[in-house]
């Protein structure tokens, strides 16, 4: 069964990338850690499904294209939480996504600021022993670090599939991700993201949430 689904709107200018990738930010940013439901054993948690309607310039009538958006996050370890989020829209265009929450009982999203402050910051990701200086977003309130590099996610993604080891060092104290495997929820996350399921997406997805319903029938 799947997660519930939320639906948001939210205008937005098409042409105007950096509004795009800011919300992806403040999607992972807000991202749950679900620490009451979280299983005792490494698993992955897929948190609610959410749609988001965006629109042009001429706001007011239906939504220029829709934004399906599916997160998981590891839990049952010690540290740090791994985060994947997939992004497909009724254009076409998806990625993969991803954060990482460094202090696992940070509990931002249950009351956050209204202002998304992030900062820059480099991370060494050390993947199997192979290290590689990376750039990141950092938000320091919920303790969250996003990689600007979309081929990070890639990366940690495949360490997943790989059962690769996986560390990170940020501000000069080493974090090990402790990585479930290929679970059902990983495998479902995989198997709906067109990102890596060779492009395909499936439109009952965005059916069911009722997105026809509001479209304008006029």
């Amino acid at each position: 069964m799947h997660a519930p689904f939320q639906e948001m709107e939210r205008s937005m200018p098409m042409a105007n990338k950096s509004h795009a990738v800011f919300g992806i930010a403040a999607i992972l940013v807000l991202a749950g850690n679900a620490q009451a439901e979280s299983p005792a054993a490494l698993a992955w948690v897929q948190d609610p499904d959410s749609i988001i309607r965006v629109d042009g310039s001429d706001a007011g009538t239906s939504a220029n294209f829709y934004s399906f958006s599916r997160l998981i996050h590891s839990s049952g370890g010690p540290g740090p939480i791994l985060i994947f989020n997939c992004q497909a829209m009724s254009t076409g265009q998806h990625s993969l996504n991803a954060a990482v929450q460094l202090d696992p009982d940070n509990a931002y999203e249950e009351n956050p600021s209204e202002r998304l402050h992030l900062l820059n910051v480099s991370v060494t990701l050390t993947i199997d022993g192979s290290k590689k200086s990376e750039r990141f977003k950092y938000h320091p309130a919920s303790s969250k670090i996003i990689p600007h590099n979309k081929a990070v996610a890639k990366q940690l993604y495949n360490a997943v599939v790989q059962g690769s080891d996986v560390s990170l060092k940020v501000k000069g104290k080493t974090y090990d991700l402790a990585l479930p495997g290929k679970d059902p929820v990983f495998v479902s996350f995989a198997k709906t993201c067109p990102t890596t399921n060779g492009g395909k997406f499936d439109p009952a997805i965005v059916e069911q949430a009722g997105i026809a319903a509001t479209a304008d029938p006029n």
